[in-house]
């Protein structure tokens, strides 16, 4: 499934269109009206967007071209769960470039590129830019990669990305028009589809409700708990 066929969420926008005014994080936090550490923290901190004020929510509707609302919806999505930046950048790499070739493309510094490779850090957006500009890459993939990364580094348990396979082109002259018998263990796509569909919306559902409870008041959370804790003594 391609990046564009994917709802995105509000962090991977934001560090897109970062990427794209070829600016750093600093830079891009400036525009917002935010200091450097609040932008991070709302890219890269799964519950810091749930304490958006809502001027910030105006200022990033603005950026995007979005509605506030939207921006409050987004900012509770996570990308989906992968490879990470570093294994997709080597898998790029592979038979086009050697990291030296890369940097002088790119105009990156090699220690900067090796900590890239390596999965020590990931690049800022205006070097992300750079590498998806070189490498033939779609930004917004780039973009959701780092974001993934990022957040998978924090511990952040990621929504699987549901498995859509094309169907291969198959010349109509060369297929047996006698139906097979299906073996007894065989399972079928749309059943597979079925799960894999059904496992992301139960995490993007178990995400949701752990941010609306990241919102409430320090009594309401432990109030909540105590709740929990009752109905498993009950062992409903």
């Amino acid at each position: 499934m391609s990046t564009s066929d994917q709802k995105m969420p509000l962090s991977v926008l934001l560090f897109h269109a970062a990427m794209q005014r070829r600016t750093s994080l600093a830079d891009f936090a400036g525009m917002l009206g935010l200091s450097v550490a609040t932008l991070r923290s709302y890219l890269f901190e799964a519950g810091a967007r749930s304490r958006m004020r809502s001027k910030t929510v105006e200022q990033m509707a603005e950026v995007l071209n979005m509605p506030a609302s939207e921006v409050r919806e987004r900012s509770e999505l996570l990308p989906y769960a992968g490879q990470t930046f570093g294994e997709w950048l080597k898998a790029q790499m592979q038979g086009r470039f050697t990291r030296a070739s890369l940097c002088t493309a790119t105009k990156i510094s090699d220690s900067a590129m090796k900590n890239y490779i390596n999965g020590q850090t990931t690049p800022d957006p205006d070097n992300a830019m750079k590498l998806a500009e070189v490498l033939g890459a779609d930004s917004l993939e780039v973009a959701r990669l780092i974001i993934a990364t990022e957040l998978s580094q924090r511990g952040v348990a990621l929504p699987p990305a549901p498995s859509h396979e094309p169907a291969s082109a198959v010349n109509p002259a060369t297929v047996d028009s006698t139906p097979a018998a299906a073996p007894a263990n065989a399972v079928t796509t749309p059943v597979v589809d079925a799960m894999t569909d059904e496992a992301v919306v139960n995490a993007y559902t178990e995400q949701r409700l752990l941010n609306l409870w990241r919102r409430l008041h320090p009594q309401g959370r432990r109030a909540t708990l105590t709740y929990i804790a009752s109905l498993l003594a009950e062992g409903i």
